[in-house]
Formats: structure tokens, sequence, C-alpha cells
């Protein structure tokens, strides 16, 4: 099931455009082309890209803006796209975040809770909505609005499996869509590698057949993270989260452990349920030129009732990474990381942007 990136695109591939312009901030891109195989994609190959601005380009106080976009295409004729976006709005005072993207592809399926794992493949076919907006209340302080919607066709199931029984909620596929709302207070100092402050997250998203959905059930989100300044580029980031849900969820949103984000060296949804904690924590220094190096471990674990959680239930993930400095002024990195679990799995992770 492993994924092999070829990385002499790494090496020398990446690509870096700026227009000309005697303004503060002009708008620039970064992009890198992907080449991968596995034994259920074949060869597949793609590209992702990274455009940084600002709304107003000789604002120094206001954040610059972002839009991640990728696509790839494999020779068993699957597609992933998505673009992803950060805006900052009228010095500050608006931010949108979000995501819009369409994917056909296969995903890994081990069950539901702790319980022991045995692997069903799946395909499904979904576009994916994903949209926040927040205005300014006090300093670092916002609040707004959220919405979310997937509309899931599940194409392929393993027969006499799990899913092809039905044993859990969405196991016919169905659409998910969830309306809410949202606060932030975010300190900190840079947008795309942060020394200092804090971002601190919390949402409540409510999903009913009213709005769409084909499920009903509430979805609260807390996600809370500190940067320390150790000088000289050095940082300490710690990260806290949660995610609790009640109602019938379906199986592909319920809550997953892992990720490129979160317990990386857990493929995501190796462990799910509707009740989710964890920390993290990981150490970036700069090392020579434009390269870098970091080194984290998280813990975390899932359970059907927050009442069942338990010190001897959480899961524990550690590894390290090598960064390398796209965009050295406005410091966009290119991350490539290894990690294991307390399981025995192990992921690869290779993509822009720091992990949180």
């Amino acid at each position: 099931m492993k994924i092999f990136l070829i990385l002499a695109f790494f090496c020398s591939g990446f690509i870096s455009l700026a227009q000309k312009d005697t303004t503060e901030y002009p708008p620039k891109i970064v992009g890198v082309p992907i080449v991968f195989y596995g034994p259920e994609t074949s060869f597949g190959f793609g590209a992702a890209g990274f455009l940084s601005f600002k709304f107003q380009r000789g604002d120094s106080l206001l954040r610059p803006s972002q839009i991640n976009a990728g696509a790839a295409y494999t020779l068993e004729k699957q597609l992933l796209t998505y673009a992803s976006y950060d805006l900052w709005i009228k010095e500050n005072n608006y931010n949108c975040t979000g995501e819009l993207g369409y994917y056909r592809y296969f995903y890994n399926f081990w069950g539901v809770g702790l319980e022991p794992k045995q692997l069903e493949v799946y395909s499904l076919n979904f576009p994916r909505i994903r949209f926040e907006g927040v205005r300014r209340i006090k300093n670092a302080l916002y609040g707004g609005l959220k919405f979310t919607f997937d509309d899931f066709s599940i194409t392929e199931k393993e027969t006499g499996g799990r899913l092809d029984q039905g044993l859990y909620p969405g196991t016919s596929g169905g659409k998910i869509s969830g309306a809410g709302v949202i606060v932030k207070y975010d300190s900190r100092n840079h947008n795309f590698y942060p020394t200092s402050g804090w971002n601190i997250v919390g949402s409540f998203e409510k999903f009913d057949e009213v709005i769409g959905s084909d499920f009903s059930y509430n979805l609260t989100w807390l996600n809370l993270i500190r940067y320390f300044d150790l000088r000289r580029d050095k940082v300490l980031a710690a990260n806290i989260y949660g995610r609790f849900m009640s109602g019938t969820v379906p199986f592909f949103h319920l809550s997953q452990m892992g990720g490129n984000r979160r317990m990386r060296g857990y493929y995501e949804g190796y462990h799910r349920d509707k009740q989710m904690i964890g920390w993290q924590a990981e150490f970036r220094t700069p090392v020579y030129r434009r390269f870098g190096w970091v080194i984290f471990a998280g813990n975390a674990t899932v359970a059907e009732r927050i009442e069942s959680f338990s010190l001897g239930r959480f899961k524990t993930a550690v590894g390290t990474g090598i960064r390398f400095k796209l965009d050295e002024e406005r410091k966009i990195n290119l991350r490539l990381d290894f990690a294991v679990s307390s399981d025995r799995t192990t992921g690869f992770y290779f993509t822009l942007g720091e992990a949180f």
C-alpha cells in the first residue's frame, strides 16, 4: 500500500515565479512536480503549487494570503484535485479559509475504535467544500461562521467485508452538510513559519437534513497551538487538540487519527471513532543555508464516549524530517517527514508548509 516518491524532482524540479513588481510584497508562486508509484495506483503524476500574495501589497501590517493547489492522476484512472486558501483582507479584519476539491480515489479502512485491525480497501468519488469566515472582534480575537460539505459515492467495497455488510453508518455513501460557528485567537508573528504567538481555534457544527445532510450529528473541534521562540529561527511548537461528536456519524467523517499533520506515522483513519484527543510537539531548527531539520512526537487516542478515555489507550508517534526553504524571504518550506508509531506503522510525507 505504500507510495514512493521520486525525489529527483525534489532536488531539481521546483519552480519559483514572481511578477516583476516594485511593491513590497509581489505575488509569488512556488511549485513542485510529483511522481509516485503504488500497487493500487500504478504510476501517478501531478503537481502541487503555492501562491502567496497580499490584497493590499503596500500594507506592511497586512498578513499575506495563500492559495495551495494540487492535482494528481494515476494510470488506474484515479484523480485527486484540491485548492485550499487562507485569505487576509482589510487590515486583517477579515480572514477566510477553506478548501475546494474533487477526489476519485481508493482509501484504507481498518475498523472503528481501537479494535484489532483488519484492512479493507474501498473506492469512492466525492466533491468537497470547506469554508470558514471570521471577522475581528478585538485585537487577535475573531469570530464567524463555518460550513462543511462532502458527497460520498462509494464505488467499490471488498465483498464480505465490514463495509459490505453495512456494519457502520455511511457504508452506502451519502452527503454530509454542516453549518456552525467558529472562534479564533491568532497572535502568530508569521503565517508560514511562526516563531512565537498562539493559534487557537474552537468550533461547533450541526449536520442535519435541513441543510442537506443525510446524517444527523454534532461536531465540536478544539485546536490549541503555541509557538516558543528559541532564537535564530529555532522554534518549539506545541499542539493540543480534541474532536468530539454525538449522533449518527458516518464512518468516513468520524474523528480520525493520523495523516500528514497530526500523529504522523499513522495512515489517516488507522484509528477512528466519535471522540479524539491528542497532543504533539515539534522542534524546528535551520541547519545549513536553505536546509532545516525537525524532530517531533505525539500521543492521541480515540473512543466512542469521552468517559472511555484513559492513559492506557493512548498511542504514540515519533519522527524526524528535513526542510528545504523554497522561498527564503517568505519562509515557505518544502517538507519531507518520516515517522513511526507504537503500532509499528510508518509514514513518509512530502508536501508544502509546516504540519502545524
